[in-house]
């Protein structure tokens, strides 16, 4: 039988280390030898993350702008037009102008619509929105006969007008006199494709 020996403990001066994972050693030294693409490493390749030359552009927050849903019979359409194209001048927004009454059912149904998470979103964050109280055809006629013919178009009519007040798109085919029939996507879908209309 073996005499037992006390352990010896190692010097100071070599305290042992773990090994780093070769992977990790890759990655760290990576940058530093000028490596990119994939790295093999004990005959598996890993992948090294790309190098950006520049830094993110950092996009300041959007301040959600109103969506209003009823028709204001008292309210001053023209001042709130003006309002609405002086805020798009500042930011770039596109103004909807929306022509319609609370007794019309395709109004009310578009409306419904406005209330979507995600209508009210492109809405929000993308448009300056003015609702207009036509009454029974007989309030604000002026002003939607500078954009658009109420008696062709039906209601809702809406009106896409550009910073610097002019026309980006129109409802005058009739597209939404049938509000109704729309789904959210659907007015979703055109309230994108107003702010990115195709090249010609």
């Amino acid at each position: 039988m073996r005499p037992l020996r006390a352990p010896t403990a190692p010097p100071p001066h070599a305290a042992p280390r773990a090994p780093l994972p070769a992977l990790l050693l890759a990655l760290l030294l990576g940058p530093l030898l000028g490596l990119t693409g994939c790295v093999q490493v004990n005959g598996r390749g890993a992948t090294l993350a790309p190098h950006y030359a520049k830094p993110f552009v950092s996009v300041s927050p959007v301040v959600p702008a109103p969506v209003p849903t009823g028709y204001d019979p008292r309210a001053d359409a023209s001042a709130a037009v003006a309002a609405a194209l002086a805020q798009s001048r500042l930011d770039g927004r596109p103004v909807l102008v929306e022509f319609g009454a609370d007794w019309c059912v395709d109004c009310q149904a578009l409306a419904r619509r406005v209330t979507d998470p995600a209508v009210r979103l492109v809405l929000q964050r993308d448009y300056r929105l003015v609702l207009v109280d036509i009454g029974h055809y007989d309030r604000n006629g002026a002003l939607a006969a500078r954009w658009i013919d109420l008696k062709r178009s039906g209601i809702p009519a809406l009106v896409v007008l550009n910073p610097d007040g002019t026309v980006r798109a129109t409802t005058q085919d009739g597209s939404f006199a049938n509000a109704r029939t729309l789904s959210s996507d659907a007015v979703a879908g055109r309230l994108v494709a107003w702010l990115y209309p195709a090249a010609r």
